[in-house]
């Protein structure tokens, strides 16, 4: 155990002082690629690619898992694999991993928002059309997500004979979109809690607040201002509407003013539920925007999309659209 803990460090200790170096390319990277190195000793070289990502996942699959035998989800996730890469072949795309239920594909720059549209058209064609078909009991749903940006490819593991020798080496996607396009896939084609809380205070006086730096006991200071008629609050009442997270994060206790908000004197909190129901596919602004100008003279294309200003997805930061299309065949 002490040699091959030894051997770990030496690794770390080997990729940490090598340099990355990343070479521009417009082709989508494979694990095949020999330009990519990962091999001790060598600096390590990578590829950066500015394209679209997609990912597409199976709704509920620990739910269908429980409910379905072997046999059934054993044929459904079979037909879902070779769909996807028949999928992405089809419209020019890649097959870059697949983690049980989920599938990642990278397109080349080409041509990549039509590609990626196209082909989540057609997956969603599939799902809803093909295999919902063919298999009645079972609620077979995809959420597909779509991101647009620049993506840094390394390639990791290690080199072994025979048959080892695949799966033990693979690409690592680096970069904000293919974060993204996955974390929209984690909300399209489900309903997300979208609860508010309607928050109703007088702001702090900060020409009256000491300055940035006061180290002294705050509820000493309010109630110092009180006696001296100068007032710590506003008289002018502001609203604000935040999440839950955001409203438990603003609020503390003590034992002199009770319940504190970090925005002023609370006056009124009303919890506001809604839900949101995402459609199928999910694509940011950056793919909405890339792909209006491919199709500009059919604008009904993407005129229609739903915009999600006020989704509220974790670290999801864009406007992002949303629709539920197929085919007419």
């Amino acid at each position: 155990m002490k040699e091959f803990l030894e051997e770990i460090e030496s690794d770390v200790s080997d990729i940490k002082i090598k340099k990355f170096d990343y070479i521009s390319t417009k082709i989508v990277p494979s694990r095949n690629d020999t330009s990519l190195t990962f091999e001790r000793g060598q600096d390590k070289i990578g590829k950066t690619i500015e394209t679209c990502v997609l990912f597409v996942d199976i709704r509920n699959s620990v739910e269908l898992n429980s409910t379905h035998n072997s046999q059934t989800m054993g044929r459904i996730y079979s037909v879902f694999s070779k769909s996807m890469l028949k999928v992405a072949k089809f419209h020019n795309g890649s097959v870059r991993n697949i983690i049980g239920d989920r599938v990642m594909i990278v397109f080349p720059v080409e041509n990549c928002f039509s590609n990626a549209i196209n082909c989540a058209i057609t997956i969603n064609h599939i799902a809803q059309e093909i295999i919902s078909k063919h298999f009645p009991k079972v609620e077979f749903k995809c959420g597909i997500g779509i991101d647009y940006g620049q993506l840094k490819v390394v390639k990791v593991g290690i080199v072994r004979k025979g048959t080892e020798n695949a799966d033990n080496k693979n690409l690592v996607w680096v970069g904000y979109p293919a974060n993204i396009a996955s974390r929209l896939t984690d909300f399209a084609n489900k309903t997300k809690d979208n609860t508010t809380v309607k928050v109703t205070y007088n702001p702090y006086d900060w020409s009256n607040i000491p300055a940035i730096g006061y180290t002294g006991d705050i509820s000493r200071f309010w109630w110092q201002s009180r006696r001296n008629q100068g007032g710590l609050y506003l008289k002018s009442e502001s609203i604000k509407y935040c999440n839950l997270e955001e409203f438990a994060n603003s609020i503390s206790f003590s034992a002199d003013l009770s319940v504190s908000y970090s925005g002023g004197k609370l006056l009124k909190i009303e919890k506001q539920t809604n839900k949101i129901e995402f459609p199928s596919i999910l694509i940011t602004d950056n793919v909405y925007i890339g792909f209006k100008k491919t199709v500009s003279s059919k604008p009904s294309i993407v005129d229609d999309w739903l915009k999600f200003e006020n989704h509220n997805i974790k670290d999801v930061k864009n406007v992002i659209y949303g629709k539920n299309l197929i085919y007419k065949i």
